[in-house]
């Protein structure tokens, strides 16, 4: 017996529920062996007005395009006194969960090495 039109639409349902509930970190990360890439998120902290800033952004964009697994959140830190008393004479600064801040001066080269640690 072939399932009707809406047994289909409700399997098809389940699917994206998972694919969900996969892309939300439910799950653990998956093992780079596995022929997966982990998910890199990229931080940069500055703030508005920042040419120093302005010049990071510019270089994390170059040194990224060759990969596909990284997220870049730029996080003004005016809007927090934490980060402001953290960060606030040493901007731009570049973050990776678990690794090394990069402070300002930073190159590519340094860059791409902040991100082949980090997979």
């Amino acid at each position: 017996m072939r399932p009707s039109c809406n047994f289909v639409i409700m399997e098809l349902f389940k699917v994206n529920e998972n694919l969900k509930f996969i892309t939300q970190g439910n799950l653990p990360p998956l093992h780079p062996h596995d022929g997966y890439k982990r998910m890199i998120q990229l931080k940069l902290y500055g703030t508005e007005g920042c040419h120093l800033c302005d010049h990071a952004f510019e270089l994390i964009t170059q040194a990224t395009q060759p990969y596909d697994n990284i997220t870049l959140h730029y996080i003004d830190i005016i809007e927090d006194e934490e980060l402001m008393n953290a960060y606030g004479t040493k901007i731009p600064v570049l973050t990776v969960p678990d690794k090394t801040n990069l402070y300002w001066p930073f190159s590519i080269g340094e860059i791409t090495q902040l991100i082949e640690s980090a997979q």
